[in-house]
């Protein structure tokens, strides 16, 4: 695996355990119920695909304009 692989594997595994962290404060020093995150996890990730997807829409009706010049 070479430096740049690694960087970024070492990153993911980072952000995965940070956010790991986090919803067991959540849960353990707050007290919130684990469905509750559960559930506000579903919503956050149906909405940053939905943003991701807004984006991709443009960028691909650019990127067909520019092929066409």
């Amino acid at each position: 695996m070479n430096k740049r692989a690694r960087k970024k594997l070492r990153t993911a595994v980072l952000g995965a355990g940070a956010c790991a962290a986090l919803f067991w404060g959540a849960v353990d020093l707050v007290g919130v119920p684990p469905v509750n995150l559960l559930t506000a996890l579903g919503w956050v990730s149906l909405g940053v695909l939905f943003v991701i997807v807004l984006a991709v829409v443009p960028g691909v009706l650019l990127s067909k304009r520019r092929q066409r010049r």
